[in-house]
């Protein structure tokens, strides 16, 4: 792949945008349009000052000086266009020429009474926008703060992360990205904790698949938001680190800059000291270090589940047979499961979302006496069918020791997963529960109880 020049991008974009304005001075939503779309134009304004403070004498004056005019118009009349006849849509009109034209250097609080008094009813995401316009005001300080105040009911927070609720059904112009990307952007303009600010950057990033975020547009205003987020961020870190546990160098690691941004070092139980011993970490040169420590075991006996946002239960049937042999969920019970060798069960797993999520793992580990029966074979009889899986799973894999499956997207609700196993080998095993996470966002979990599984020889 040729090394990507962002001057030369620029130029050809700006010359398939040149040739979208119109002589009204906005801008079309496709080639061909006969005529200026006002959403579109006032987006277009954002972009255009964008491009013409990273590249000096790229966009020609004119174009800004006929869009600015366009603008005006829009916002002194937004009735003017067919389409927009009710109130609700003048003001959401007005609304994004007041940021265009904020952005070609036309700040006014024209029209934000009117404007304001529409909030309620406006989607989530002008919401958004219109806190962090009245924020630039002093004297609408207050009804930008109020506005804040209402807007965090919709962040879902956790330790890492911090996730705007959408409805999955809006418009690409309001999509999940957009949302992350608009609600970092005001909590950067109204200062807030910098914990908060951190948690929508790290849920922003999550929302990536193979490094973009699908789509130009959210491309675009996701790249914004971090834009202004990198203002907030000292220089970048350029010092060197050490890990030591009882005198003996555990790791070691040089910080410069982001290219190399972590380290993780594992060290095995069995490799521990015993006794009492420092655990030490040294740093010479600028920049903070972040760091965590955890020690994990395995306590005795069967373990309960966890419901740590999200919950998952596991219940096994034998095939194409409606009683539960077992049915496990947040409790574990001493008494161990007993079944035959040589049989053919259909466990199913149930998920359990009380809010909207992406990029949910499903990880179903077997036990040593289970063996997965994959389905897909040709060879496989139809007599013996799993129940059916819910549809937003859409993928699953077996592997020798577990099933992993995955959903791009859950809305809140309940949804299944079930597969075949065939009991192989007498004997006593420990079958660990079954987890659910987020990619992203691991300590976002669930997990069911552990139980004890005794097969038996079949008579």
């Amino acid at each position: 792949m040729s090394e990507f020049n962002p001057s030369n991008q620029a130029n050809i974009a700006l010359e398939k945008l040149q040739k979208l304005q119109i002589s009204d001075g906005g801008f079309a939503a496709f080639p061909e349009q006969e005529k200026s779309d006002p959403w579109v134009s006032s987006y277009a304004a954002e972009s255009l000052v964008k491009a013409s403070q990273e590249f000096p004498g790229l966009v020609d004056s004119g174009i800004l000086s006929r869009l600015k005019g366009y603008l005006q118009k829009v916002l002194a009349n937004p009735g003017q266009f067919d389409f927009c006849k009710q109130q609700l849509c003048k003001n959401q009109l007005q609304l994004n020429a007041l940021i265009g034209l904020a952005e070609l250097g036309d700040k006014r609080n024209s029209f934000l009474a009117d404007i304001y008094q529409q909030r309620n009813n406006f989607d989530l995401v002008t919401q958004i926008k219109l806190a962090r316009y009245l924020s630039q005001f002093s004297e609408w300080q207050d009804e930008s703060q109020q506005m804040l105040t209402k807007l965090q009911q919709n962040i879902y927070e956790t330790g890492r992360t911090a996730v705007i609720s959408l409805p999955r059904s809006w418009g690409w112009m309001s999509s999940s990205t957009t949302a992350q990307a608009q609600a970092l952007r005001l909590l950067i303009a109204k200062q807030s904790k910098p914990e908060i600010i951190d948690k929508l950057f790290q849920s922003l990033l999550a929302l990536r698949r193979d490094g973009t975020w699908q789509t130009n547009y959210n491309n675009a205003q996701a790249l914004t938001a971090l834009v202004e987020y990198s203002q907030l961020q000292p220089t970048p870190p350029n010092f060197f680190t050490t890990v030591q546990l009882a005198g003996k160098k555990l790791g070691e690691n040089r910080f410069d800059g982001y290219q190399n941004p972590s380290l993780q070092i594992n060290v095995p139980m069995n490799n521990l000291p015993r006794g009492r011993h420092d655990l030490l970490l040294k740093k010479a040169g600028k920049g903070a270090l972040h760091y965590l420590v955890a020690y994990n075991y395995r306590l005795q006996g069967n373990q309960p589940g966890r419901f740590n946002g999200l919950r998952v239960s596991r219940e096994i049937r034998s095939v194409n047979q409606e009683k539960v042999l077992q049915k496990l969920g947040l409790y574990a019970f001493d008494k161990p499961l007993t079944l035959e060798s040589g049989q053919v069960f259909d466990i199913g797993l149930e998920i359990i979302v009380d809010h909207s999520v992406d990029h949910l793992v499903i990880k179903d580990p077997l036990p040593a006496g289970f063996e997965a029966v994959d389905a897909s074979f040709q060879t496989a009889t139809a007599a013996l069918q799993a129940k059916a899986d819910s549809w937003e799973l859409g993928f699953k894999i077996i592997h020798r020791d577990r099933i992993i499956a995955y959903a791009d997207h859950l809305e809140p609700g309940v949804y299944s997963l079930h597969y075949l196993v065939r009991s192989v080998t007498p004997g006593t095993f420990l079958w660990p529960g079954a987890e659910v996470h987020l990619q992203y966002a691991p300590e976002e979990f669930g997990r069911s109880a552990e139980s004890t599984l005794i097969l038996e020889e079949r008579n």
